[in-house]
């Protein structure tokens, strides 16, 4: 603008001197009219009238001029006010990233003002990033090189109070049309309350889930005290029985595949007596342990009460219900103690099977129960199937069960 004054005033100069120049030269070279020529008042009055119109010629461009700037300042102004007016942050940057021009919302979000602001690099405030994190990798940054639009970037700033503040920004692009030089617009929208809300919800959520977790661990612990006996870690009594119902059910009447074991610990009383109660409690987890590993699933191991234990074996024949069962019964007479080497054990197992025609789960355990009784009987430490003739006999004379 000041040059723009400096050359009107040349212009204005320049009037005048050529109008002084042309009177002067005319006078001098006898063009100018005798009249004139002798009248020095009259050419005074010329001289004067170039100065005075040369000034006001300078007068009229320079009020011109100011009143044009005065426009330009007034919309400037109004421009101003209006970012000012609006509820998001916004920013005009040059191609270098220095702030051009920050509203009044982004001033308070930052926490800075518009003075201190302007001409700063934008990237250098109090933005919170990744170590790994460029100056290339802000969005507005990334609008300028790329040429490209981004839309809800979301930022953490700290604020010079401490606190810390999520913005979602939107970055574009703004060309230059009268130079190669441009510039980024920037928005910035405060989300901090919208994204604190959503952290207590997540972790709201991730207390339920934690919660909802430890309920089902609870669950599966409930589960099992009530499912398994707390020293073998076998199913108990009351979950065989449902398991046994729930297989009865299933079976084919037809072609029933199911055997039923049932073993006792002999002499237990005397391991007992002789070596303490602690002693007795490692052979019953020994023993289940090796019943375990001898009858996998879908076999069902059970501690059916003190020192015995059933068995049920869905889809088992007969003969592989014994050859199961003589396994399990070497594995105990094998058994090793390391605190008591002078220990030995063994078993005496009881076995049934549907062919024998059990009318209900009962029915099937009181066979194997007879069968185990015939088995104590002959000797302990064997395998007695449930309708072998010796084991019939020897059932009969003790009055104990009835073998059929």
């Amino acid at each position: 603008m000041l040059r723009i004054y400096f050359a009107s005033l040349k212009v204005a100069i320049a009037i005048v001197c050529v109008g002084i120049s042309l009177i002067l030269g005319s006078k001098f070279l006898g063009l100018m009219p005798t009249s004139l020529h002798d009248n020095g008042r009259t050419m005074m009055r010329l001289i004067a009238f170039f100065i005075v119109g040369g000034i006001a010629a300078y007068t009229l461009l320079v009020v011109r001029l100011f009143g044009s700037f005065e426009v330009t300042q007034v919309v400037t102004d109004r421009v101003r006010k209006s970012l000012d007016a609006l509820a998001e942050g916004l920013v005009i940057t040059d191609d270098a990233s220095r702030i051009v021009l920050a509203n009044r919302s982004f001033c308070d979000t930052i926490g800075l003002t518009s003075e201190d602001l302007v001409g700063r690099r934008l990237d250098s405030l109090g933005w919170v990033c990744s170590r790994s994190s460029t100056s290339g990798d802000f969005p507005w940054a990334r609008a300028m090189s790329e040429h490209k639009r981004y839309v809800d970037q979301l930022m953490r700033y700290q604020h010079p109070d401490g606190s810390y503040r999520f913005l979602a920004i939107n970055a574009s692009p703004v060309d230059n049309s009268t130079s190669d030089e441009g510039g980024v617009l920037a928005t910035f929208r405060d989300v901090t309350a919208v994204e604190e809300h959503r952290a207590e919800v997540e972790r709201l959520l991730q207390m339920l889930r934690n919660s909802r977790e430890e309920i089902s661990n609870k669950n599966r612990e409930l589960q099992v005290l009530a499912t398994q006996d707390a020293l073998t870690g076998c199913l108990n009594r009351r979950a065989l029985f449902e398991q046994f119902d729930s297989i009865w059910k299933t079976l084919n009447r037809a072609q029933p595949m199911l055997a039923c074991l049932m073993v006792d610990n002999d002499h237990f009383k005397q391991v007992n007596d002789t070596y303490g109660h602690h002693v007795g409690d490692e052979v019953l987890k020994a023993v289940a342990k090796i019943l375990r590993e001898s009858f996998e699933r879908p076999a069902v191991v059970c501690r059916y009460g003190g020192e015995e234990f059933c068995i049920l074996m869905p889809g088992a024949s007969v003969n592989e219900a014994i050859e199961a069962a003589e396994v399990a019964r070497q594995a105990v007479a094998e058994q090793q103690f390391d605190d008591q080497p002078d220990l030995k054990i063994s078993a005496s197992i009881g076995v049934s099977h549907m062919q024998f025609d059990a009318e209900d789960p009962q029915s099937l355990i009181n066979q194997a129960d007879c069968a185990l009784y015939v088995a104590k009987h002959q000797g302990r430490n064997r395998v007695v199937v449930y309708g072998e003739p010796e084991a019939t006999s020897a059932a009969r004379a003790d009055n104990h069960c009835v073998c059929i």
